[in-house]
């Protein structure tokens, strides 16, 4: 069997194919070999003969059943946690630090990803994500038996290292071995993990607390990762390709130096938050690195994150829509159970029936994706998927200014869903395959570092609008000694007078319009970005090159 690997020949003008398949075929060879050479030069391509065969579909089923034992890692992780925290806190003591235990897992999680894509370029993937899930499950151990707050931020931190190579690491492999109408599918199941986990996590979370303590949360998802591992090191041998060693070491210490001083700064914007002059600081600081950093990439030969990748027209458009997508979906999940719980006075039940259906029709959209990919191209279904995204947040917009039943914001919600999978998948994949395998790492972690740099900077920036809205209203109320965050919590609602509530949801609510707003805003600029995405012709998936599945 030929080598999917070989490149095809660009059809000459006495083909059998009709001279517009001449002229799209053409252009998306030049498409690919763009990419290749502005995504690094350094690294050869290598094609043809010394690319492995593909392995049998046992081993891949294998593969990806492994694949998506470690994504529970980090799925699970997050969300079993969350409803532990009080319990910790009520042990180790230390309320003033409650919030660095979740950042700086984020933290270094988020700096991570583009190290980890040029790790996996560089040394192969099998390499790189067994040593991001070692450290995942080494943090996790030590964060299970610490003793003070202290020491479970720092642990947290040695997770957030490990999870930050897991994400673009894991979808790298599923790009290498599949074609794109069955990495379209594989898609589904990875959102599946992600749904699941958004919906049980916190269920389990509570359950253990109440059983086996809260130690067991760091400990419940070790057998995935074990098994995961043992899994991998039997049936998955990816072929290292010819590559430079070199790392862009100062690359990496500038864009997490500018990333850090970036999400620092929007984490404590508006009141209460830091003082005008510590922000102009933080401001200084991130920009400076910024630019820093960008000259750095363009003079060193083996850039962490190639600054062409912003440039370039299959890429860069993905890239940057996913930074506004990223801002969008983060937001809503933190912002509309703010709504639902604070100025609708439902429970945490109500505010979870609204938002999970979201991540459960994401999952669903991924079995309809593949086909509408194949029949559409990226950029038409990419463009749907925005569309929806779009419609939904006028939607929500919509639903927040009338005061629409909860039901009918769970359905506005639910189809958002689709937009949501639809898009994300696309614009990972047109990134994917507009490059070889020597750069796929570099392109899938951009893609997730993006996507969670949107996610942290929409959510501070988006907090600090509510906050200077709202801040003087409920400062007023706090000060005739009515707490507004009381009014969360259906048990505490009987102890503010009914009035003075409805008050306090008043303001919530409709300064959460604003919000509202705002992320319709940034839908608005997701979809005008994903217009600048190529019109190259529709994908095929006897064309698409399976990219080094290696397996031997």
């Amino acid at each position: 069997m030929k080598d999917t690997l070989t490149a095809k020949p660009i059809p000459s003008a006495d083909a059998t194919l009709p001279d517009k398949h001449v002229h799209e075929l053409t252009r998306d060879h030049e498409l690919k070999s763009d990419a290749s050479t502005c995504l690094g030069s350094s690294a050869p391509i290598v094609m043809g003969d010394d690319a492995a065969e593909p392995a049998p579909a046992t081993d891949r089923r294998f593969v990806v059943a492994a694949l998506m034992l470690i994504m529970v890692l980090a799925s699970m992780e997050m969300t079993v946690t969350s409803t532990a925290m009080p319990t910790i806190i009520g042990e180790l003591h230390g309320l003033e630090h409650y919030s660095w235990v979740a950042s700086l897992y984020l933290l270094a999680a988020t700096v991570t990803m583009p190290l980890y894509g040029r790790l996996a370029d560089v040394l192969g993937r099998k390499r790189v994500v067994i040593g991001a899930t070692l450290l995942f499950t080494v943090g996790s151990v030590l964060s299970a038996y610490s003793h003070s707050m202290i020491e479970l931020i720092i642990f947290r931190g040695v997770q957030g290292l490990g999870a930050g190579g897991i994400m673009p690491v894991v979808l790298t492999i599923i790009g290498d071995l599949f074609t794109l109408e069955e990495r379209a599918r594989i898609q589904g199941l990875f959102s599946s993990v992600w749904g699941l986990s958004s919906l049980f996590g916190p269920a389990l979370g509570a359950f253990l607390v109440h059983t086996l303590g809260w130690r067991w949360v760091f400990l419940v998802n070790l057998p995935f990762g074990v098994l995961g591992l043992a899994v991998l090191l039997w049936k998955y041998h990816d072929k290292q390709k010819p590559h430079s060693t070199a790392l862009d070491l100062p690359g990496v210490g500038l864009l997490a130096f500018g990333s850090l001083a970036l999400l620092a700064l929007v984490s404590r914007l508006g009141p209460g938050g830091w003082s005008m002059q510590t922000s102009i600081g933080l401001g200084a600081l991130a920009v400076a690195s910024i630019i820093a950093f960008v000259f750095n990439e363009r003079r060193t030969a083996n850039p962490i994150m190639p600054p062409a990748l912003m440039m370039h027209r299959a890429i860069g458009p993905s890239i940057l829509a996913t930074f506004f997508f990223g801002g969008v979906f983060l937001s809503l999940d933190t912002y509309v159970p703010l709504y639902v719980q604070g100025g609708r006075g439902g429970g945490a039940t109500a505010a979870a029936a609204v938002v999970t259906p979201v991540m459960m029709t994401w999952a669903l959209s991924n079995m309809l994706s593949a086909r509408l990919l194949i029949r559409w191209g990226f950029r038409i279904t990419a463009l749907i998927g925005a569309s929806l995204v779009v419609l939904g947040m006028i939607g929500l917009l919509a639903g927040a200014y009338f005061v629409f039943p909860r039901w009918v914001l769970t359905i506005i919600l639910s189809v958002t869903g689709f937009g949501f999978g639809w898009s994300s998948m696309c614009y990972l994949l047109a990134a994917q395959n507009a490059v070889e395998w020597q750069q796929r790492g570099i392109v899938t972690s951009s893609v997730s570092f993006f996507r969670t740099m949107g996610g942290a900077v929409g959510i501070g920036i988006l907090g600090a609008v509510f906050n200077t809205l709202s801040h003087d209203e409920l400062a007023s109320f706090t000060a005739n000694n009515a707490s507004p965050a009381a009014a969360l919590d259906p048990h505490l609602q009987a102890s503010i007078d009914p009035s003075v509530l409805s008050q306090i949801q008043h303001v919530i609510a409709s300064n959460l319009i604003w919000v509202f707003v705002a992320m319709l805003g940034s839908a608005v600029v997701m979809l005008l970005v994903t217009l600048l995405m190529p019109r190259h012709r529709k994908p095929s998936p006897s064309e698409v090159p399976n990219a080094a599945i290696a397996m031997e």
